[in-house]
């Protein structure tokens, strides 16, 4: 048998169940917890879409947040870009030219010395050789990383498909959010060398660190190769296109 608060708390909602005015107040009831939990999604995904060491230093680092500031007082709202010549593999240009030292997948961390996922791969240009957007696009994200340094997230929207393009250990930024990208343009000088560039991340030595994702969150990346070689295969090319050094 039910306590007697317990039969006024049903009898109170039976009663609200009766007449219109009640099941609306139900209706209410029953929406604002499903709305917390909405809100807590969507912030959830915000998070994914933002490295974690990007959301810490965010509100630990003043200096990197003073450095993006700078640059856009700077630069202003508009930076206009120069475009680079294109090096043509396959269905995209590459966004530097050099030996890619990591491929993407599973290796061998080559700073916490452990076994982890290499979500990109890493390009070894000339020291502060220019980076260059693989297609045209719109800048979505321009931050400051603890690990992946200066960095840029492009969009890239064709009829065909819709994928993002990650460049990090970036030295010099030269784009700004929400800016439109074409194909080749300069949108940065690499880095990464953790004794003479700014900002280098985690990083043993100057390079590129290529992403492709397949949306805006970080956990959606892919094998940049297939974007950027054709897919022949053959031993030679493999050997042209990878080295042994791991950058990070």
């Amino acid at each position: 048998m039910a306590d007697p608060v317990t039969s006024k708390v049903l009898i109170h909602l039976a009663t609200l169940t009766t007449d219109e005015d009640g099941r609306r107040n139900l209706l209410i009831l029953f929406s604002i917890p499903i709305a917390l939990v909405l809100l807590i999604l969507m912030i959830f995904a915000y998070i994914l879409a933002s490295p974690l060491s990007f959301i810490a230093g965010f509100f630990t680092n003043p200096n990197e947040m003073a450095a993006l500031q700078a640059f856009r007082a700077e630069h202003g709202d508009k930076v206009r870009l120069q475009t680079g010549a294109v090096i043509l593999n396959g269905k995209y240009p590459m966004p530097a030219v050099g030996v890619i030292t990591s491929p993407y997948g599973q290796r061998i961390h080559p700073v916490t010395g452990k076994l982890s996922f290499h979500t990109g791969i890493d390009i070894a240009p000339e020291w502060h050789s220019e980076i260059k957007s693989i297609a045209n696009g719109q800048v979505v994200k321009v931050g400051i990383d603890n690990n992946y340094g200066n960095y840029i997230l492009i969009k890239h929207d064709y009829p065909d498909e819709t994928f993002y393009s990650f460049y990090a250990h970036l030295s010099k930024i030269f784009a700004l959010p929400d800016q439109e990208i074409f194909t080749g343009d300069i949108i940065g000088l690499e880095g990464g060398d953790p004794e003479l560039d700014p900002n280098p991340g985690t990083s043993t030595g100057h390079h590129l660190h290529f992403e492709i994702r397949t949306s805006r969150l970080s956990w959606s990346h892919t094998d940049p190769l297939p974007y950027l070689y054709t897919p022949k295969g053959s031993e030679e090319e493999g050997n042209s296109i990878e080295g042994t050094q791991n950058n990070h």
